[in-house]
């Protein structure tokens, strides 16, 4: 078998995922409180020009993206030891946003989260 056809297991861990749903189920009802983010938490995404760094300001990030979010569809969760890579969809007033989140789970609270897509759609450039 070559390493393009090989398997692989990643093993789930249900904890792990069932913390990293708390982001989710926070942008869909639009209530940062129901994500269980560490005080140390950090954020990067594409729109943000620097780390966000603190419970406070991620929740500022966030929040400022809700009125443009209409629902949030989960494809699938990958793990492996404490990170949680999950790849969604985000229905927003800027169209569909496929996205890739990594979570860093610590201790039942999300410590980082990196987020990868394509910004172009809400900066007003279609690609």
């Amino acid at each position: 078998m070559s390493p393009e056809t090989q398997q692989f297991q990643i093993a789930q861990n249900s904890d792990n995922v069932a913390v990293a749903e708390t982001y989710f189920a926070a942008i869909r009802s639009k209530d940062p409180a129901k994500a269980l983010l560490a005080s140390d938490v950090t954020l990067q995404f594409p729109l943000t020009l620097r780390k966000v760094v603190g419970k406070e300001s991620v929740i500022e990030h966030i929040s400022a993206l809700f009125p443009g979010v209409d629902d949030v569809i989960v494809e699938r969760h990958m793990t492996g030891g404490e990170y949680v890579a999950t790849l969604w969809e985000a229905r927003s007033v800027w169209g569909n946003l496929h996205i890739c989140s990594v979570f860093r789970i610590s201790g039942g609270m999300i410590h980082e989260i990196r987020s990868f897509w394509d910004p172009r759609p809400v900066l007003g450039i279609h690609p």
